[in-house]
């Protein structure tokens, strides 16, 4: 009995793709992968890179602010890491001098 284009857990969909296209593909596809498993995979890539890049009508952009948030991100990191390694040096230094220093 046929069951439909889809079910609980899958939907069949038709696509032209052009010939070098599917044969690019199965030249680099796996030995035990189906086409259905890398269509998936490429599916799934191609959707988290337009995610990474954001909705606005210029990916470019869009990706050079997410490049300047992590510059502002890290300089913000880089500034507190150094201000923790600072009260570290002081402290350990208190406390060397603290040892040296015989108790009366």
């Amino acid at each position: 009995m046929a069951t439909g284009a889809k079910n609980a857990k899958s939907q069949a969909i038709a696509a032209r793709v052009p010939h070098e296209v599917i044969e690019e593909m199965e030249a680099v596809k796996l030995e035990a992968e189906s086409t259905a498993n890398f269509i998936v995979a490429a599916m799934r890539g191609e959707i988290a890179r337009r995610q990474t890049e954001g909705s606005g009508d210029n990916p470019l952009l869009s990706s050079l602010d997410a490049l300047e948030q992590v510059e502002a991100i890290g300089v913000t990191a880089s500034e507190e890491i150094n201000r923790l390694v600072s009260v570290a040096r002081e402290e350990l230094q208190r406390r060397k001098a603290k040892q040296e220093t015989p108790e009366s």
